[in-house]
């Protein structure tokens, strides 16, 4: 049996339940575990993916901003390249896209057939390559000799990346006979003219022929291009 105390925390409890104040209380109580339940559960994975588009468009702006800036380094320089583009065709001349061995052979004779100078003998230590893609032709002071140097040249320079190429020397050793100022004179000429070639060693040498003394010289020459490297392709 309830004693008397029991009964009347009972009716108190009951009698305070029934009061307006405990049922907003119970109602307030139930709200905010149903948002701290939502909070956790529903509203937590939207704001992680809230925080990540933030985060994604912060850094599309920073992407944005350099791309900003490389275009505008691009327009400064614009002008400089307009006004450079046409010297661009004579650096491609100076060092080609390809070896051009034939052209450049040509271009020796006709340098030494201009001057007098005789060539004993011209020695190639290896034939490179010729890749050929349709772009530049031979200079015009050349094209009106076509019996001299014939044929077009051709080049892969602006059709290949320049990351994949690199500078290559082709090696050509000359035999020359002739007076020393000729000799210099036709060195000067090769080093002058606007195919680049780099005269590496020169060795003078005076040799008696029937009764007369000749001056010979041994030219070693390299002939810059910009192409593969095949020792490299091949690793």
């Amino acid at each position: 049996m309830q004693t008397k105390k029991q009964r009347d925390l009972i009716e108190a409890l009951q009698k305070f339940y029934q009061r307006p104040v405990a049922k907003v209380s119970l109602e307030l109580f139930f709200s905010i575990a149903a948002v701290l339940f939502f909070a956790i559960f529903a509203i937590k994975p939207t704001l992680l993916t809230m925080s990540d588009l933030l985060k994604e468009i912060e850094d599309k702006k920073k992407l944005d901003q350099q791309f900003s800036q490389k275009i505008a380094a691009l327009s400064s320089i614009q002008p400089t390249y307009l006004q450079l583009q046409n010297r661009l065709v004579i650096i491609d001349e100076a060092i080609p896209g390809t070896p051009q061995l034939v052209y450049s052979l040509k271009i020796i004779e006709k340098i030494a057939s201009e001057i007098g100078l005789v060539i004993n003998s011209i020695n190639v230590a290896e034939i490179p390559d010729e890749i050929k893609t349709s772009s530049d032709t031979i200079p015009d002071e050349i094209k009106t000799n076509s019996a001299e140097i014939p044929g077009e040249v051709k080049t892969n320079v602006g059709k290949t990346p320049l990351t994949t190429l690199e500078r290559i020397d082709v090696p050509v050793a000359l035999s020359v006979q002739g007076d020393y100022p000729i000799i210099r004179q036709f060195i000067e000429n090769l080093k002058n003219y606007r195919r680049s070639f780099v005269i590496d060693t020169v060795v003078f040498t005076s040799k008696e022929i029937r009764g007369n003394r000749k001056l010979e010289a041994r030219i070693t020459i390299s002939m810059p291009y910009f192409g593969f490297n095949n020792s490299n392709k091949k690793l």
